[in-house]
């Protein structure tokens, strides 16, 4: 089998000629995976998928880490974080307001996720987009004297947004239960991330859970921080993509911002979304054997 990708607007690939219901040829998993570390994000639309095939394809890409919000993990399934507008007995069922601004996932705990894999169940009729920005373009088109500046920084992360802690707002973080807040700790990330796979440098987490830099007054932090930010969404970094029923996808957290769209609560099918996500942590399985073997 041979895969064929077509670039998306911006950055990032859309892989065809992959049936995700059988298990992947090793020789096909690891041109996904090279597609996947080059270009950051990866889509593979109108699939069909059970959960065993859909927990098979995450673990291709390192290990499974159950999500911190507990409360909103599929029931049956604890790997699987629910993104959904339904509520069910006055209560969503999954992440509903609280990923709709630009962030890198869980950064605020280490070890911190390498990807996120995806996989489209429900969607609306007006659709319902994810925007995503490429952190490792961003970094390659700052100056140099930003660059020599910020290459040895290390950045303090928790849980939240800096850029919007209002719990009610819809631009917030996820509320968090009484005993989640108590496991909420402070951990520390290199401003700058060197690809463990490639080798490229990348911004890592500007927006979203980074609240300090180690070393600076916080004014300056924050300063800092916001400059970053701003450079590290401009539109010419910036893609879309709006998750079918069927469609796969991953985006690497090494080196890559995204955020998703406020939707209103579901009133019927037309216009729910459910979307699976399972964290992964770690390198790929393939590429420690790989890298095992050369020693």
């Amino acid at each position: 089998m041979r895969i064929s990708t077509k670039p998306l607007p911006g950055f990032g690939m859309e892989i065809s000629g992959v049936d995700l219901s059988e298990p992947l040829e090793p020789e096909v998993m690891r041109e996904i995976l090279r597609v996947f570390h080059v270009h950051g994000l990866i889509v593979i639309p109108g699939q069909v998928m059970t959960f065993d095939r859909y927990d098979a394809f995450t673990k291709e890409f390192g290990a499974q880490k159950p999500h911190f919000l507990d409360h909103l993990r599929h029931e049956n399934h604890p790997a699987i974080l629910n993104l959904s507008n339904i509520f069910e007995d006055g209560r969503p069922i999954g992440v509903y307001e609280g990923a709709a601004f630009w962030h890198t996932d869980v950064a605020y705990q280490d070890p911190p996720n390498s990807s996120t894999v995806v996989y489209g169940r429900q969607w609306p009729d007006g659709g319902c987009p994810t925007y995503f920005a490429d952190q490792m373009t961003a970094y390659d088109d700052l100056p140099i004297k930003m660059k020599d500046t910020i290459d040895n920084l290390s950045v303090l992360h928790h849980y939240g947004n800096r850029a919007d802690m209002n719990e009610e707002s819809a631009t917030s973080a996820e509320k968090l239960t009484l005993d989640q807040k108590d496991r909420v700790e402070n951990v520390y990330h290199p401003l700058v991330k060197r690809h463990p796979v490639t080798g490229r440098k990348a911004l890592y987490g500007v927006c979203g859970s980074s609240f300090g830099i180690v070393g600076m007054p916080d004014d300056e932090a924050f300063d800092l921080l916001d400059e970053l930010a701003a450079h590290a969404i401009k539109p010419e970094y910036v893609t879309e993509y709006d998750f079918r029923v069927g469609d796969a996808g991953a985006w690497d957290t090494f080196s890559t911002l995204h955020k998703a769209t406020v939707l209103e609560p579901a009133t019927g099918p037309r216009d729910s979304r459910l979307l699976w996500r399972i964290s992964v942590t770690g390198l790929p399985p393939m590429i420690e054997r790989e890298r095992a073997a050369k020693y």
